[in-house]
C-alpha cells in the first residue's frame, strides 16, 4: 500500500511565521474543503508514518468490494 501525497497550501502567505491553509491537494488533485475546517497532522517521528485528518466535500462516495467497482 502506498501513502497519498498531501499538499496543504497557503496561497496568501505573507511570511513563514503563520500559515493559514487555503487549498489542499491529494495526489496533485485539488479538493474542496469547507471554510473553517480543521486540518490535523499527527505526530511526526522517524519510525512511523504521518497521518492527516481533514474534512472535504465529496461529489460521490462509493463503498464496495474491489471486484464490484
Amino acid at each position: 500500500m502506498k501513502g497519498a501525497d498531501i499538499e496543504i497550501i497557503d496561497r496568501n502567505a505573507d511570511g513563514p511565521e503563520v500559515l493559514v491553509p487555503s487549498a489542499v491537494r491529494i495526489n496533485g488533485v485539488e479538493v474542496l474543503i469547507p471554510a473553517g475546517a480543521k486540518i490535523r497532522i499527527g505526530e511526526i517521528s522517524e519510525d512511523e508514518g504521518v497521518t492527516v485528518t481533514l474534512t472535504m466535500y465529496a461529489r460521490r462516495v462509493t463503498i464496495a468490494a474491489e471486484g464490484d467497482l
